[in-house]
């Protein structure tokens, strides 16, 4: 800990006292925004975990899908058939304020499921792939919106933690000492003060004491029968 470079004064101490005062609520404020973050943090992490097994789940199947449909109907039929697909999505996007921090959300639709080609020279397998696929999008969009959410809370949890650590660690330790320096170095002035006032003041008394012993001894002179002959 280290003082502020300041002079001991009053106006200095009440000036660091509403400082202290305002950092203290602004430490209080950040304490619960960082515990807001963390609990924020800890409950979309667990959903990742759970989209994440999801999407490896829907990928698996997904690929699978594709590589029985791909033996069943032929690589480049496949890909005649895929490139003759052309289906809409509807992708949104928003916003979600959590702690300040404005959070993206992401939706991904779409329509009913329907064919694009003709049935003569494929099967259910392109069917099922079509589908899976569609299912395996759905599951990226949810994990795309729910780690660029932790990623943006993250990295706001680390600022706040820091400022947090400054405000704990450096400036309030900083103040209070300050203060306290203040108030030895005031009361010290004080004291001081009321030494100096009280020897002052005593001399005064003795002043005025001799004032008097003089004036009743020239009262009494004066009052003493002349011996002159």
């Amino acid at each position: 800990m280290s003082r502020l470079n300041i002079a001991p004064t009053k106006s200095n101490q009440l000036n660091l006292k509403r400082s202290l005062k305002m950092t203290s609520e602004g430490f209080a404020l950040l304490e619960q925004k960082r515990e807001i973050l963390v609990m924020e943090l800890m409950r979309l992490l667990d959903r990742v975990k759970v989209v994440q097994q999801e999407l490896a789940q829907r990928r698996q199947k997904a690929y699978a899908t594709l590589r029985k449909a791909a033996s069943h109907n032929g690589y480049y039929h496949m890909r005649n058939i895929a490139n003759g697909i052309n289906y809409e999505h509807d992708v949104h996007s928003d916003t979600r304020v959590v702690a300040g921090i404005r959070i993206p959300t992401l939706s991904v639709k779409q329509g009913a499921f329907r064919s694009q080609y003709g049935f003569a020279d494929t099967d259910s397998l392109v069917d099922q792939t079509m589908i899976d696929f569609l299912a395996l999008l759905e599951s990226a969009g949810k994990l795309a919106e729910l780690e660029t959410a932790v990623w943006l809370l993250a990295r706001e949890l680390k600022k706040t933690q820091r400022r947090v650590n400054a405000l704990e660690h450096i400036f309030i330790p900083n103040y209070k000492d300050t203060l306290r320096y203040i108030g030895e170095v005031l009361e010290g002035k004080d004291l001081d003060s009321f030494f100096t006032m009280k020897m002052v003041k005593k001399r005064l008394a003795e002043a005025a004491e001799a004032a008097e012993a003089a004036e009743q001894a020239q009262l009494r002179d004066s009052d003493a029968p002349d011996t002159t002959p």
